[in-house]
């Protein structure tokens, strides 16, 4: 069999496999180099009389055409030449140094073979056989460790400053900067006290109401039929809710604030309206010692209030108490 053409040593793999997809030629897939080039060139010298007029091909079959690649082949198709040959051969060195020149520079390459239209793109392979390896040349990877930490960290800063820039001109900072001064104050404190009071009263004068049943969700965490219950707002209707809210309303906001207003120690001092929290505290505080522990009113009203206000009526206390340490505590930084 004849040696495999210099033409095609010369070219790399995926050109090789761009070349047999370009003559048809099938199964060459899973070869190696030196099998694909084995295989396409006996193809290519099977179909030379439809393949020669081709013009990506031109390179390889001007050299298997031309005299001394003719000679060549027949000589190592035929088998060993004779001992004349051979001694002939070996008497005369110069003709063989011209035969090798001669050989070179027709192997050289030519215009033609620089116009050969092949791509970079290798044909589609097996699944699973060359993915990972082309995956890996197209990645760009630093050149030592070095660099790479130097990426890394510039990664970090640029997202760092870019999540400070996007929280600087935002609206949080100044929401948070203007809930902080709402909330520092007395006044908010006592409304949290109240709130918390209120949601306790609302609880249990305000039953809830069966309404459907939620089947099992199992994507929010739902493996059983839940009932959904929801306030029975008609209750608001009844004197069950009005009456024992009555009673918390006024011992707890309407007389506080009545005697935080008429008794502000706060306008007198600093020539400012509204009412004292001070005053506020000390009058709910007293309110609340009067009817719930020392039994100043009998009801079923004040029942519900003692039994739904969190900690009772020593709760109540607590949160007149702390009313009264802020407004102390606020008066004594104003000084």
């Amino acid at each position: 069999m004849a040696t495999v053409a210099y033409w095609l040593q010369r070219q790399r793999k995926p050109d090789l496999q761009n070349l047999a997809s370009h003559v048809g030629m099938q199964h060459y897939d899973n070869l190696l180099k030196s099998d694909l080039e084995v295989a396409l060139d006996h193809y290519l010298r099977k179909n030379q009389t439809r393949l020669q007029s081709d013009p990506a091909l031109s390179g390889f079959y001007k050299r298997l055409n031309s005299p001394l690649k003719r000679e060549k082949g027949s000589g190592i198709g035929g088998g060993v030449g004779s001992a004349s040959a051979v001694a002939e051969d070996v008497k005369k060195p110069k003709q063989r140094r011209q035969t090798l020149k001669a050989r070179d520079e027709l192997e050289a390459p030519t215009d033609s073979d620089a116009q050969l239209p092949l791509t970079t793109t290798s044909p589609r392979t097996p699944r699973g056989s060359s993915t990972p390896f082309s995956l890996a040349r197209q990645l760009t990877l630093p050149a030592s460790p070095s660099l790479l930490a130097d990426r890394i960290e510039e990664s970090t800063t640029t997202l760092t400053t870019s999540v400070n820039n996007f929280y600087t001109t935002s609206f949080i900072p100044s929401t948070i900067s203007s809930l902080r001064a709402k909330l520092s104050t007395v006044t908010s404190i006592q409304l949290l006290v109240l709130s918390v009071e209120a949601i306790g009263l609302f609880r249990e004068v305000v039953p809830l109401k069966y309404l459907t049943t939620i089947p099992p969700i199992p994507a929010l965490g739902l493996s059983d039929p839940t009932a959904l219950k929801l306030p029975d707002l008609f209750a608001l209707l009844t004197s069950a809710f009005w009456l024992p809210f009555g009673l918390w309303f006024t011992t707890s906001i309407l007389l506080p604030a009545t005697g935080a207003w008429f008794l502000n120690l706060r306008s007198t001092r600093d020539e400012e309206g509204g009412y004292d929290p001070v005053t506020f505290g000390v009058v709910k505080g007293l309110v609340a010692w009067i009817i719930f522990v020392r039994n100043g009113l009998e009801g079923e009203s004040k029942a519900v209030v003692e039994g739904s206000v969190p900690g009772g009526a020593a709760g109540m206390m607590v949160g007149a108490g702390l009313s009264v340490l802020g407004g102390v505590y606020e008066a004594v930084l104003r000084k």
